[in-house]
């Protein structure tokens, strides 16, 4: 069975473990309780927007008797671009982490993706840009 919970953390944890991104803080939104985007720098902010049930089952999975529903989620990073950080830098880091979380995604989890334009957040005062990643995922649920 997979979790999105788990396919998110297996993501992320991989483009934070290469080294890349020494730079970008990260923080999921769907633990942490406090993040402050206004520093200097790049914060990326994951989060499960999303989540619904498709319309299809597939049917044997794992066994020949066993059936699986497919799923949908919104895996979300906000990058929050700091006070030191141009726009061009803030779009070069995206495309940076899109390409990152593409590669990661070894299980083929991730069926689009988009970049949205730059955004203003005004109770941080910061600027931002979401990645938006569609996964598609299969939860057991029956064994006939």
């Amino acid at each position: 069975m997979n979790s999105i919970i788990d396919i998110a953390d297996n993501l992320i944890n991989e483009v934070k473990e290469s080294g890349e991104f020494e730079n970008v803080r990260f923080f999921k939104a769907y633990s942490e309780k406090d993040y402050n985007p206004s520093h200097e720098g790049i914060t990326a902010v994951v989060n499960i927007d999303s989540i619904e049930r498709g319309n299809s089952y597939i049917s044997g999975l794992f066994k020949f008797d066993t059936y699986g529903e497919v799923h949908l989620a919104d895996l979300t990073l906000r990058v929050y671009a700091g006070d030191s950080v141009s726009g061009e830098s803030l779009t070069c880091e995206c495309l940076r982490l899109k390409d990152a979380v593409l590669s990661a995604d070894s299980g083929g989890y991730i069926v689009k993706n988009k970049i949205t334009p730059v955004r203003y957040e005004s109770a941080s005062g910061s600027v931002y840009r979401e990645i938006i990643f569609e996964i598609e995922y299969v939860l057991c649920e029956a064994v006939i």
